[in-house]
């Protein structure tokens, strides 16, 4: 008798929030709008510490890049995704360097800036305005191909980074199977996932993936049009009493006793 994310539009009472963040993955169940304790979970994998793997991994194989981590994490969102398969994927990038195998459709070049004729930097062939005046000057290029895809499978395997830690697949499994038997079913069918680093193409497929090979229940995930502002969007709609549902065990008084005003904030 729950809702289902999707069916005829309402809003489950059951959810497991999967929010990949800054600094840490978090897995969340939710029950009539409370937290389930026993069943939150941590994965100390985040988008800062993808983004400082990538400028690790590049520093040592291309250009020394430690120093410019608002450009790196540029460069994680624009080219990097979350393998289907990531042997078959690390056994097709053999022997490609980036775009100048030429050959290879997983390698591709990233310009770098210069701060003269391009302020950001862009894929090669998909830079627009910024490379049409850029032709005519030398472009420090990035050369990038496994790194696109394995920098992101720390997610799933955070021993690649050196933590004794299961992947979020196996966190959200966890989480799950902490909570009553009841609600099991429930929750793997109305998984949310959030965060900035839940934009990364493929994430959404491939936990899914991993999460139904583990798990005897129907797994379905979900991903907001705007994942990175999930956390903001939710906090904006609880204090104008937006996601308070009637059968709740708090009232809207409730959550306004949550509310710092701005005069209590001073």
């Amino acid at each position: 008798g729950h809702t289902i994310y999707g069916d005829n539009g309402g809003e489950p009472e059951c959810v497991l929030v999967v929010d990949i963040g800054h600094s840490f993955a978090y897995v969340v169940p939710y029950f009539q709008g409370r937290q389930i304790s026993e069943g939150v979970r941590r994965v100390d994998v985040g988008g800062r510490m993808l983004t400082s793997y990538l400028k690790e991994t590049v520093s040592f194989r291309y250009w020394d890049m430690m120093d410019e981590t608002y450009i790196m994490n540029a460069v994680k969102e624009k080219c990097c995704f979350v393998s289907s398969d990531f042997y078959r994927d690390l056994d097709a990038a053999r022997g490609c360097i980036g775009g100048r195998s030429g050959k290879n459709s997983l390698g591709l070049e990233y310009v770098l800036p210069d701060f003269t004729n391009s302020k950001c930097g862009y894929i090669k062939g998909q830079g627009g305005e910024a490379e049409q005046q850029a032709m005519d000057t030398e472009a420090q290029v990035l050369p990038l191909c496994n790194e696109r895809f394995a920098i992101p499978e720390a997610l799933f395997h955070p021993v690649d980074v050196g933590l004794e830690q299961g992947g979020i697949h196996q966190a959200v499994v966890q989480a799950v199977m902490a909570c009553n038997e009841n609600l099991r079913g429930v929750l793997m069918a109305n998984i949310l996932l959030v965060g900035g680093t839940a934009a990364l193409p493929g994430l959404q497929q491939r936990l899914q993936s991993e999460v139904q090979a583990m798990s005897p229940y129907r797994v379905c995930i979900s991903i907001p049009e705007d994942p990175a502002t999930g956390a903001w969007q939710g906090g904006r709609m609880l204090t104008q009493g937006q996601t308070v549902p009637e059968e709740a065990a708090y009232t809207l008084a409730t959550v306004a006793e949550w509310r710092l005003t701005r005069a209590q904030y001073q």
